[in-house]
């Protein structure tokens, strides 16, 4: 049984002053000192790097499945489901080569692996400097931009969804909340923003939820006349 566990099962009474303070601290989302220092809670750490590494499997399918789109372009790829969520029909167009013609899945790859090896830095207890947790939620914030830039390419212009974009940008949006939370919370913006971080962090599910039920309810609106095509 974990030390928190243990705590868990005490009764107020059976509960030491530093204990009560522990569970004084986590009730008002107050930061660590590890995470102040720099670090992070290893179940915030283990979804960043969880987030990451199905980062980069998106990035890396849909590499393979341009590689195969290019070497034979009349195969027909496994990312093409049905007429309305498929990856081919984005192979080889200006939306998908946007920097300097080189495919956004390069981008992705480099972006997500290195977001895997600082949530591993941080399992490991890593501490990072303050400008680094500001870089990451900066790089986070150009990634919700592309997200959003994406969608709208997807929903209005091309009315189509790549099944790996829309991967990217689930776990986009799952770490673009958690880690600017985490980072306001932890005082890495300056102390004005600590308290409105810890209120952050404790409706962090409701932002992730709210940025996913918009994806569902566009999907809805945008293709309602074309739903079941979803299903042929």
């Amino acid at each position: 049984m974990s030390k928190e566990q243990t705590m868990a099962k005490k009764t107020l009474s059976e509960l030491s002053e530093t204990e009560i303070d522990a569970r004084i601290a986590k009730y008002e989302s107050r930061p660590t000192a590890h995470q102040i220092a720099g670090g992070a809670e290893s179940g915030f750490a283990w979804l960043m790097t969880i987030c990451g590494a199905i980062g980069i499997w998106a990035a890396i399918s849909l590499l393979v499945a341009e590689k195969q789109k290019l070497t034979h372009p009349d195969s027909v790829l496994p990312c093409d489901i049905n007429p309305l969520v498929g990856c081919g029909k984005w192979v080889g167009t200006w939306q998908n080569e946007v920097f300097f013609g080189v495919s956004n899945s390069v981008y992705g790859l480099a972006f997500f692996a290195g977001i895997t090896a600082l949530g591993l830095a941080l399992v490991s207890r890593a501490q990072f400097a303050r400008w680094l947790w500001q870089a990451l939620c900066g790089g986070l914030l150009a990634g919700m931009v592309w997200v959003v830039w994406f969608m709208y390419q997807s929903f209005v212009v091309e009315g189509s969804l790549c099944p790996y974009c829309f991967v990217t940008w689930l776990v986009t949006i799952m770490l673009f909340v958690h880690v600017t939370a985490r980072s306001a919370q932890a005082g890495h913006f300056g102390q004005k923003f600590a308290d409105a971080g810890r209120a952050y962090v404790r409706n962090r599910w409701i932002g992730v939820g709210f940025g996913y039920g918009l994806i569902i309810v566009l999907v809805v609106v945008v293709f309602w006349d074309q739903l079941p095509l979803f299903f042929a």
